[in-house]
């Protein structure tokens, strides 16, 4: 009798097992799925556009504690624009916003337009920005093409907003490449010209000496950026046309 039980208990023990391996053999092993390859989009310079999102980010943080102003004029672009420190002093009472942002070029500003321009459908932009792209590659045409996508943008989105575009600037620093600059400011004049609620502001005239050089004396220590006196001569020559098209 212990036999037979001891017997039975073998079989039943031995059986279990098998039906185990025979599971494990039939297991089906899933590899876990490639990580998601996201395509980050590049400007002609061969920089990521969207280097700059944590300056973007700290714009929206920024916009929800600030009471949304009627009728602002937003000025945007490159680091000119960023370090006008005294921007709003320099237009009061006109609500000014400042949403220039790091070194951007025109496809960055492109990038970031819902998020910088359109979420504020100001009633004026005041636009500085082509430099940086020059200086980091791109040609007068490329960067003539990129700012008549950024205009047919606004045209199509705030057909109601005007648009002043600030002529590339000449300085010490990057003087080599003001030839450049003035064939882009040149195409891109020649395009705005009789256009509505278009303007094209020149302020070389306020940044140059009579023998025809960038004035050093406008420059912070980089000979690339303006100082005070710097950009006293650019709101003298901005200031009427920002007003001319807030009063119409």
């Amino acid at each position: 009798m212990k036999n037979l039980l001891w017997l039975a208990i073998t079989l039943c023990f031995a059986t279990s097992c098998g039906t185990s391996e025979q599971s494990d053999t039939n297991t089906v092993l899933v590899e876990p799925a490639p990580a998601e390859i996201i395509a980050v989009d590049t400007s002609y310079t061969g920089k990521a556009l969207n280097h700059f999102e944590k300056d973007i980010i700290a714009f929206e943080t920024a916009d929800a504690t600030r009471a949304k102003a009627e009728g602002t004029v937003l000025f945007t672009g490159s680091s000119s624009i960023r370090m006008w420190s005294s921007l709003a002093e320099d237009f009061a009472p006109v609500p000014v916003l400042n949403r220039g942002f790091g070194g951007s070029t025109l496809p960055e500003v492109i990038h970031y337009a819902e998020r910088i321009i359109f979420a504020y459908a100001p009633e004026t932009i005041v636009l500085y920005c082509g430099e940086n792209d020059i200086a980091e590659g791109a040609n007068a045409n490329q960067v003539f093409e990129s700012f008549q996508k950024l205009d047919r943008m606004i045209e199509e989105r705030l057909p109601n907003t005007t648009l002043i575009y600030i002529a590339m600037k000449p300085s010490p620093a990057r003087w080599a490449l003001w030839p450049q600059y003035q064939e882009g400011d040149r195409m891109i004049s020649a395009y705005l010209e009789g256009k509505a609620k278009r303007h094209f502001v020149d302020c070389s005239p306020a940044m140059l000496l009579p023998s025809g050089e960038a004035d050093s004396s406008i420059f912070i220590e980089d000979m690339l950026h303006m100082n005070a006196k710097g950009y006293d001569g650019w709101e003298a020559l901005i200031e009427p046309v920002v007003l001319n098209s807030i009063s119409k």
